[in-house]
């Protein structure tokens, strides 16, 4: 009974205690707004409508290839140790910052080794390689830069400081990786001088001393059809975007070499969508399988790019069968005059970009060609100036006593198919070139027939049907109604 009262007592003084206890007062809890919406799925991340918005990283444009060797140098008394891919850490970002407030675009850059490099130029679209030391790659390596450049990317080798041995491993590299193809110095009318800074001139800096030419920078390259894809700089460029100059070097000011920059990736830039176009496979069902029976347009091969616009030709002939349903066969050939029996061939193309030349041989074999009653049809491939004197350095050779002459307006060839009274050019042909004629056609009468006809100003790159950013030519339907007249007068003539 005691127990039972005790336990009684002290159970009524416990809740008189606690009755009188507050507990510490914590901080008020506050519930942000976007916690009360359910989860978001997978794999975005919900974000708080109180928490600032992360934009999204700029995509990769340009990686450096990881390569080569750690360097040991002395500095004024101090050894330091670095990378040779690495000379310049900072030089690409610089760049990619200016192209933000000069271009208007906004990407960023990565490095990446041979084991991580991917020939697909979606990721990563230019791949720059620079160094001092001469560059030793394996034969896997090469291809994996080979099928990047055909897919559509672009390969840029800077020599550093201008150190001779790298240049000259780095041709060596690129002859590998297109023996066929013949490394050029790019022409005072190539685009890369004119694709956003107008360069007709550079000051270089050798050995401490400035140097300034009258003529646009010397840098070659490798065209895949009619895009530079492979570019060599002998002079360091990347110094002058990480705005240093090594005592020794020889290299781009400072400017310069920000303008040469600027323009390089505006160039890669507007060409990628051409490159990707061409790196495509396409079948044309109408070619003839034989030649039997078929029209046979046949392209001359040279040394040098003689075939900028892979898919112009066939193009062109799908046009001329809709235009003349008579014709329902036809094949593109490629000849090599060293070779081939061009009796067979009564109609021969002739395009490109660069300056070319012909064996006394091969020249005499066209003369024969066209004495007897062939035709001969070239195109200035985007109007630049080397192929233009080339061929017309080959028609004086031919025939010593001709000239080309500007064919007028009631010339056959502009009545062939269609009455072609004028024509149209691109915008960058007119922005570029000064008083364009109404009508381009050149030729060389041999035997009482214009059988020699000439468009200086790239018929080809309308042929194509893909945009050519930079291009002097002549507008894609002109050119197509241009390239039946041709064809057409050849046929009837």
């Amino acid at each position: 009974m005691r127990k039972s009262l005790f336990v009684f007592f002290l159970f009524f003084w416990t809740m008189a205690l606690l009755a009188d206890f507050k507990p510490p007062q914590g901080t008020p809890e506050r519930r942000k707004g976007g916690e009360a919406f359910p989860p978001l799925p997978l794999p975005a991340t919900p974000l708080r409508r109180t928490e600032k918005k992360r934009q999204p990283a700029p995509p990769v444009l340009v990686a450096r290839l990881i390569h080569g060797n750690l360097r040991t140098v002395t500095y004024e008394g101090k050894e330091y140790k670095f990378w040779d891919w690495d000379t310049n850490p900072g030089a690409v970002k610089r760049l990619l910052k200016i192209a933000k407030e000069q271009l208007g675009v906004e990407y960023t850059e990565t490095s990446i080794s041979f084991e991580r490099f991917d020939s697909d130029p979606a990721k990563n679209p230019i791949l720059v390689v620079t160094g001092h030391m001469p560059l030793s790659f394996k034969d896997d390596e090469i291809e994996k830069l080979r099928k990047f450049t055909l897919a559509g990317g672009y390969v840029i080798f800077e020599t550093c400081c201008g150190v001779q041995e790298f240049y000259d491993s780095a041709k060596e590299v690129v002859k590998k990786m297109f023996p066929d193809r013949k490394i050029v110095r790019l022409g005072s009318d190539h685009p890369l001088f004119r694709s956003h800074f107008p360069i007709t001139s550079v000051t270089y800096n050798f050995d401490g001393k400035r140097h300034t030419v009258k003529e646009p920078p010397y840098v070659e390259g490798v065209d895949i059809g009619c895009r530079t894809a492979v570019f060599i700089f002998k002079y360091g460029i990347l110094n002058g975007w990480d705005r240093f100059h090594d005592p020794g070097a020889k290299d781009f000011e400072y400017e310069d070499a920000d303008q040469l920059g600027i323009n390089l990736l505006a160039y890669a830039l507007s060409y990628y969508a051409l490159g990707r176009f061409i790196a495509q496979e396409r079948v044309f069902f109408e070619e003839a399988k034989s030649e039997e029976g078929a029209f046979i347009f046949a392209q001359l091969v040279y040394e040098g790019n003689w075939d900028p616009n892979p898919t112009a030709t066939l193009n062109l002939l799908a046009s001329l069968k809709t235009a003349s349903p008579a014709l329902t066969h036809f094949k593109r050939v490629q000849v090599d005059l060293k070779k081939t029996d061009i009796s067979r061939y009564p109609f021969l193309f002739l395009t490109g970009h660069d300056e070319f030349s012909f064996s006394k041989e091969e020249v005499e074999k066209l003369r024969n060609h066209i004495v007897s009653g062939g035709f001969l049809i070239a195109d200035s491939c985007c109007a630049r100036d080397g192929f233009t004197k080339s061929f017309i350095s080959l028609i004086k050779t031919m025939f010593p006593d001709s000239e080309l002459k500007h064919l007028p307006a009631e010339h056959p060839v502009y009545s062939s198919k269609f009455k072609i009274e004028r024509i149209s050019y691109t915008n960058e042909s007119e922005k570029v070139k000064k008083d364009l004629p109404p009508l381009p056609l050149y030729g060389v009468e041999v035997n009482g027939v214009t059988r020699i006809l000439f468009c200086p100003f790239s018929l080809g790159n309308g042929w194509e049907k893909e945009r050519h950013p930079f291009t002097l030519g002549i507008s894609p339907e002109d050119s197509i109604k241009l390239g039946v007249n041709i064809v057409t007068y050849c046929l009837t003539h």
